[in-house]
């Protein structure tokens, strides 16, 4: 039975990860350039040669383990399916065009289609509407021996048949766009694959934005940010070059890259256009800005509930820190500032939320609230420094009632990154 082509389906095996998919479908637009190349093979070269990084960097899926030649067998497989791909994303935008030029057409039997695809182009057992071009041809010899004639001889014949050629004037849109699902998980491997660009991501956004219409549609974009963040932070040590500071900065600065595309016609918030973005992430920065605990069931709990409590509890501390985090880096961005409506707004938040957060009785407030000043100071003038140095010093004196282990290792660096910033201050070369 045929199914609907704009909702088929690349052929992968099941065992891929979604971060398996996500790294092989930023590289389709590589592979895309190069069949329009004059290199022969050099697309087949890419496609292997991805394949090659893939088993460096996942190994060998689990439905190939343990198969004769399973190396040759995968990447022939990673092969095929960029191929049909790309095959398949051109056929479906030339569909689009010939269905604008009903006169060209040429009459055939009822119920056939007599357009004719260039071979190396089809992929019959992927794409289900493949089938009507095999009926057409398997009705008429005559149709056949056209199709061997085009294969051959690359002028058009003067028949009544439609010929396109892929040439490289043709606008084909980005591979990766029609790759990717506009999706949550999608978008939060978008944000720290550097083989997406930020002009996919912010389609990727738009696209993702166009289809789940709100007064405040970025939301769930910024969920996505979060969880990139997430994601980077608990890769594992060895795997990172950077500290989780300048990881944070780096997905930022993508998203706001990202968010210079946004057309004024995307509203968050009454905010349109590029500012959209911002306005978003500051909405969410303020909303966890406010800590508040697991509330404790007054009675009847069991152990189990207990323990998932308690499970809640923990991961709802860890995300109060990392969105202390990311408020940090969004201030040393100049996204709190954004705009003359909201700065002084912007500026009033982190001011007293590093000012408050060393009283409260919670030490997870004393933690998020040093991010926040440690960036405060960053950011700051020099007539502040003595205002920004006894907050510190009352800090340091939260620091000693920490409890928790992991959580004074962090404030420890902290504190002692936010005392070199202070002595920089001097020399007006805060880092």
């Amino acid at each position: 039975m045929a199914s609907d082509p704009r909702v088929s389906k690349p052929r992968l095996p099941k065992a891929y990860t979604d971060e398996q998919l996500i790294f092989l479908r930023s590289h389709i637009s590589g592979f895309e350039t190069r069949t329009r190349g004059h290199v022969r093979g050099d697309a087949k070269k890419f496609a292997l040669d991805r394949a090659n990084e893939f088993l460096v960097r996942f190994g060998m899926p689990e439905d190939l383990q343990g198969i004769d030649e399973a190396e040759p067998r995968f990447r022939e497989q990673i092969y095929n399916w960029y191929k049909n791909t790309v095959g398949r994303a051109r056929r479906k935008l030339e569909g689009r065009t010939r269905s604008k030029k009903p006169a060209e057409k040429v009459s055939g039997s009822p119920g056939h289609n007599s357009l004719t695809w260039s071979p190396n182009l089809e992929t019959p057992t992927t794409v289900s509407y493949a089938q009507n071009d095999i009926v057409a041809q398997t009705a008429s010899s005559s149709s056949q021996q056209q199709q061997q004639s085009q294969q051959h001889v690359p002028p058009p014949p003067p028949t009544g048949h439609i010929q396109f050629s892929f040439q490289a004037n043709v606008s084909v849109p980005s591979a990766a766009t029609l790759a990717l699902k506009a999706s949550p998980n999608a978008l939060r491997e978008a944000f720290f694959t550097r083989g997406i660009d930020v002009t996919t991501l912010s389609s990727l956004i738009q696209s993702y934005v166009l289809s789940h219409p709100s007064p405040t549609p970025l939301n769930p974009i910024i969920d996505a940010l979060f969880a990139a963040v997430t994601t980077s932070l608990n890769a594992p040590t060895a795997s990172r070059t950077a500290s989780n500071h300048d990881t944070i900065i780096t997905i930022l600065r993508r998203f706001t890259e990202a968010c210079g595309y946004f057309p004024a016609t995307l509203v968050h918030a009454g905010v349109s256009g590029p500012v959209a973005g911002p306005r978003a992430l500051q909405m969410a920065i303020r909303k966890s800005s406010v800590w508040y605990p697991v509330l404790t069931p007054a009675s009847g709990t069991t152990m189990s509930d207990e323990m998932e409590r308690i499970a809640a509890d923990r991961q709802k501390r860890k995300d109060y820190i990392q969105w202390a985090q990311i408020h940090g880096a969004a201030l040393e961005l100049g996204l709190l500032s954004f705009r003359g409506d909201y700065a002084s707004t912007a500026e009033s938040l982190s001011e007293l939320m590093a000012r408050d957060a060393v009283w409260e009785a919670d030490e997870v407030e004393w933690v998020a609230g040093i991010f926040v000043l440690q960036s405060l100071i960053r950011t700051g003038s020099l007539a502040r420094k003595h205002e920004y140095e006894q907050l510190l010093s009352t800090y340091e004196g939260r620091w000693k009632e920490i409890k928790d282990e992991a959580r004074q290792a962090l404030v420890t660096e902290v504190l002692l990154s936010a005392q070199q910033d202070l002595a920089h201050m001097d020399e007006g070369r805060v880092q």
